[in-house]
């Protein structure tokens, strides 16, 4: 779980990688559109598809609203279903499978759902330390062909507190836009200009990214270590 953009699918698809395994993400939008069949069955077909498969990592984005999201009618009847179906599979599916689900308000889920032997851990990814964010700028200017030593990006510490994984690559994209309409380098003074346009989800929605992180706070694992103050 975590602020959005910080990373939480990108942990499922570095799990998979760590593993070398394949993995499989479920789509709820694609099984509740009835081109597979009745929602319940579907997702019930695709789960004991993916045990077929086993081992992998399966992935179910944005749990909260896949499985426990506000329906009515017909809708509102399938959930339930569904949802009884995956709290018996997620205990007793094939050995090999690993389920990784990420969630933006985990606090929206049954306790049932994320109890161990279900879900056997519980990971908080928090807005990244000033060190982690002048990382997460050194690998997107990398990504891009630029080598980072030059460009100073320890100066962006104090102006990007705040700042999701996100955020930083949209400045970074933003900024190389800039300098490759003018046909000209990279320089600090792009990235600078281009950091003092954004304002970061955690000052837009503060609140809700706020109580997110308060929810957080000693309920979950950190995946990293505590910005000392």
């Amino acid at each position: 779980m975590g602020v959005s953009g910080c990373g939480k699918s990108l942990s499922v698809k570095a799990i998979a990688s760590c593993f070398s395994l394949p993995l499989y993400r479920v789509d709820m939008i694609e099984v509740f559109s009835g081109r597979h069949g009745n929602p319940d069955a579907a997702f019930a077909d695709a789960c004991r598809t993916l045990e077929a498969m086993a081992p992998a990592v399966v992935w179910f984005d944005e749990i909260e609203m896949g499985l426990t999201g506000q329906t009515t009618g017909d809708a509102s009847a399938y959930l339930g279903r569904i949802f009884a179906f995956f709290l018996t599979w997620m205990q007793e599916k094939a050995r090999g499978l690993f389920v990784a689900a990420t969630a933006n308000r985990i606090d929206l889920l049954p306790a049932e759902m994320i109890r161990k032997g279900r879900f056997d851990e519980l990971f908080f990814i928090d807005l990244p330390t000033e060190v982690e964010r002048s990382e997460i700028f050194s690998i997107h200017l990398k990504r891009r062909g630029i080598d980072p030593d030059g460009l100073q990006i320890h100066r962006l510490r104090k102006i990007t507190q705040g700042w999701t994984g996100a955020e930083i690559e949209q400045c970074v994209v933003s900024a190389l836009t800039a300098v490759r309409l003018e046909e000209r380098e990279l320089t600090f003074d792009d990235i600078h200009k281009a950091a003092l346009n954004v304002i970061p989800l955690s000052k837009t929605m503060r609140e809700q990214v706020d109580h997110i992180r308060s929810w957080a706070y000693d309920r979950a694992l950190r995946a990293s270590p505590r910005e000392s103050r």
